[in-house]
């Protein structure tokens, strides 16, 4: 910093002349400054994948800002050079010109002359120091850094051949400057390369940006669910998405095309599971769609039975996860495996369309309308059908029913609870609800009546979730559908 005798002499020198050259000179620095600052933030900043991307479809500037990004350590040492250069020189040249402006501007003030000398001497160097930061930080750092994140790709592919120019001409002494770091790092311990900075975003990171309404306002709502879908698939296990086995419909393996035909038309699925004399005893698997062409030639009978189509079934355990279920499947070119418990008893059934619908949402129409899993019934009333999950139903109602591993849904919380097959018209209270049976097929549940004894505070989010579901956005799971 220049003393005050330094003020004196340095004002004493100057001629305007000087002065107007060296302020010029002042806002030419902060501008190389900004732009080293823009140029390293635009170029790091920048998607690699975009960046790519242009490359691939010819673009010379982006080839230019791809090859930036594989040397970044010569792109950082670069931009720093420059900036720490700049700012050297800013105060150079500049402070002692402003010092004289600021000095000769308190001389003005209306105080006695050896007062007002006093005081220009006194605060030239202090309020030129802040005015010059201020321009700095402002103008120099943070204004280029603020385009340079908004518009990064543009002014990446901008500044990325005068950056490139730059470190070409300023190479030998950058090399000195990173040989130098290295060594400096190496000496306390810390193996450097260079390579990673540009890190991988974690799922958990992705996850975070995608639920963060802010950050990803890009993506419409169903895009946010399916990316979150697929996210979570590896999380599922076989259990939660799987065709339970009081709804397969199977064909026994002695019967013939007509009863396999029957079975076709009155279920609608395309593919099914050959039992012998129950469903723990699967004996294979039948696609209709291989039987389809022999119907239409003719001769074939209808009587032949469906022995020489049955094709070998693959086994899976009811806790598989899905991210281990679906490249098994694909391996074995098998879209449809049976699921069985822990005791070996068939537990269910998976189709390749059900590990579909756990990302995509049940996107296809069925064929017949299902009924929605919630219907409001009225005023904290809903019929619910009683094979529905118990989480989707607690997420959906704002229920706070257990969850436990004896059970997953509806069904079997209300088993659990009652300790034996209630009866049609049954109540059930528990908590600040109640529950009443409402059909049965024998010992299965079919729909309950679910009505809240307090009224929700706030039930504006319930209303609107549970209509979606009377739309049929949401329906029981089911084997596939005919192709």
């Amino acid at each position: 910093m220049l003393s005050e005798e330094r003020v004196t002499q340095t004002a004493a020198s100057f001629t305007w002349s000087d002065i107007t050259f060296r302020l010029l000179s002042v806002f030419l620095l902060i501008a190389i400054n900004a732009f080293f600052v823009a140029a390293e933030f635009s170029i790091v900043s920048v998607r690699r994948s975009r960046i790519n991307q242009l490359v691939g479809a010819g673009d010379v500037q982006a080839k230019t800002v791809q090859d930036l990004q594989s040397s970044i350590e010569r792109l950082l040492s670069t931009t720093q050079l420059g900036i720490t250069l700049s700012s050297l020189a800013l105060g150079w040249i500049g402070e002692g010109a402003m010092a004289v402006l600021v000095a000769n501007w308190l001389m003005y003030l209306p105080l006695p002359f050896s007062y007002r000398q006093a005081v220009a001497h006194s605060l030239a160097l202090p309020i030129t120091f802040f005015t010059i930061a201020y321009l700095q930080i402002v103008l120099g750092e943070l204004c280029p850094k603020s385009v340079a994140l908004l518009y990064s790709e543009e002014l990446a592919r901008f500044l990325g051949a005068f950056s490139l120019a730059i470190a070409r001409i300023f190479n030998p002494f950058i090399w000195i400057l990173n040989q130098s770091t290295r060594l400096l790092l190496r000496l306390v311990g810390i193996q450097y390369t260079g390579q990673g900075w540009y890190n991988q975003v974690s799922s958990e990171e992705l996850q975070l940006i995608i639920a963060t309404s802010t950050e990803s306002s890009g993506l419409e709502a169903d895009k946010r669910e399916l990316l979150r879908n697929v996210f979570e698939f590896g999380e599922v296990s076989t259990e939660e998405v799987m065709v339970p086995r009081t709804n397969i419909a199977a064909v026994s393996n002695d019967a013939t095309l007509r009863e396999l035909l029957e079975e076709v038309a009155s279920s609608g699925h395309s593919r099914y599971p050959v039992i012998g004399e129950s469903l723990d005893d699967v004996r294979g698997i039948i696609h209709f769609k291989e039987i389809a062409e022999p119907l239409a030639q003719v001769g074939v009978s209808l009587e032949q039975t469906i022995a020489e189509w049955i094709r070998p079934a693959r086994f899976v355990p009811e806790y598989m996860p899905l991210s281990e279920l679906l490249p098994l499947m694909q391996r074995s070119r098998q879209p449809m495996v049976m699921v069985v418990d822990e005791f070996g008893g068939t537990a269910g059934l998976v189709t390749i369309e059900d590990l579909v619908a756990e990302i995509l949402g049940d996107t296809l129409e069925p064929t017949n309308e299902a009924e929605p899993e919630i219907t409001i019934l009225g005023d904290q009333t809903f019929r619910v059908q009683a094979q529905m999950n118990l989480d989707e139903l607690n997420d959906t109602l704002n229920l706070d029913l257990p969850l436990t591993d004896d059970y997953q849904t509806l069904a079997g919380f209300l088993l659990y609870q009652f300790q034996r097959i209630p009866q049609p018209g049954e109540v059930l209270c528990y908590q600040d609800y109640e529950f009443t049976v409402i059909s049965t097929e024998g010992p299965r549940l079919l729909q309950i009546q679910l009505r809240r004894l307090e009224p929700l505070d706030t039930n504006t989010g319930e209303r609107e979730e549970v209509e979606s579901w009377e739309t049929g956005e949401s329906s029981d799971r089911s084997a596939e559908e005919p192709e």
